[in-house]
C-alpha cells in the first residue's frame, strides 16, 4: 500500500506563533511534522511527530544512534515547553515582530526608501528595493557592529527583545538608513563606504 504523506518542516516556524507549529493556526493537520531549534532553546534536539499509522512503519526499520542515552536535549525541551506555555511566548514575540515591522516601514518611509518585508512577524526580514541592496545589507551589518549590534536585514526575535532594546536598535538603523538614502540619491557611493567586500548572496529559501 502506498501513501501520499503531507509533511511540515516546522524547525524554524515551530513555537513562533503557537505552542507547537503553524499548522495549528492555519487549521491544516499534516501527517508528519518536524520540530527543532526553539524546542530546546539552544540545546540540540529535533522531534519528528506523526499520525500513528504513518509512524508505525518505523517499527519495520532499524534506527541506530550514537547518542541514544543523551538526556540534555530532551530535558531542555521539557523545561522550554513548560516556560513557553506559561509565558505564552509565541504571542509575545509575534506582537514584538508586528511592532518592529511597523517601525521598519516608518523609518524607511522617512528616508524615502522602498522596502519589502517578508516572513512571520517574529522571524521577518526586509529588503530595500534597489540594485544595490546586497551592498546596503553589508553596510548595515558593518555599521551596526560598530554600535554594538549583531544585525543584518533579518531578525529572530525572543522574549528578551523588549521595546527599549528594539527602539535603541531602530534609532541606530535609522541613522544608517539616512546614509543609504544619500546613496540612492547619488550623493554618496555605497562602495566607498564599505570596509569589506560586498557579502555574497546566499542560497535563497523558497518559503
Amino acid at each position: 500500500m502506498s501513501y501520499k504523506i503531507l509533511k511540515f518542516d516546522e524547525c524554524t516556524s515551530g513555537f513562533r506563533e503557537t505552542l507547537g507549529g503553524i499548522y495549528k493556526k492555519i487549521h491544516i493537520q499534516p501527517d508528519m511534522i518536524v520540530l527543532g531549534k526553539a524546542l530546546g532553546n539552544g540545546y540540540p534536539i529535533t522531534a519528528i511527530l506523526g499520525k500513528k499509522e504513518i509512524m508505525s512503519y518505523a517499527n519495520q526499520t532499524f534506527i541506530s544512534s550514537t547518542f541514544w542515552t543523551e538526556r540534555l536535549g530532551p530535558v531542555a525541551a521539557l523545561k522550554t515547553l513548560a516556560i513557553m506555555e506559561k509565558l505564552k511566548s509565541g504571542k509575545i514575540i509575534t506582537n514584538t515582530g508586528k511592532y518592529l515591522n511597523k517601525q521598519w516601514l516608518k523609518i524607511a518611509s522617512e528616508n524615502n526608501l522602498n522596502i519589502q518585508i517578508k516572513g512571520l512577524p517574529s522571524i521577518s526580514k526586509f529588503e530595500i528595493k534597489s540594485k544595490n541592496f546586497q551592498a546596503y545589507k553589508t553596510f548595515i551589518t558593518q555599521e551596526m557592529l560598530k554600535k554594538g549590534f549583531l544585525a543584518s536585514s533579518s531578525v529572530y526575535l525572543s522574549v528578551f527583545h523588549e521595546k527599549k532594546v528594539l527602539d535603541n536598535y531602530l534609532d541606530n538603523l535609522n541613522d544608517i538608513f539616512k546614509i543609504i538614502k544619500k546613496c540612492e540619491q547619488k550623493e554618496k557611493n555605497i562602495l566607498d563606504l564599505l570596509s569589506y567586500p560586498v557579502s555574497k548572496k546566499p542560497f535563497t529559501r523558497l518559503n
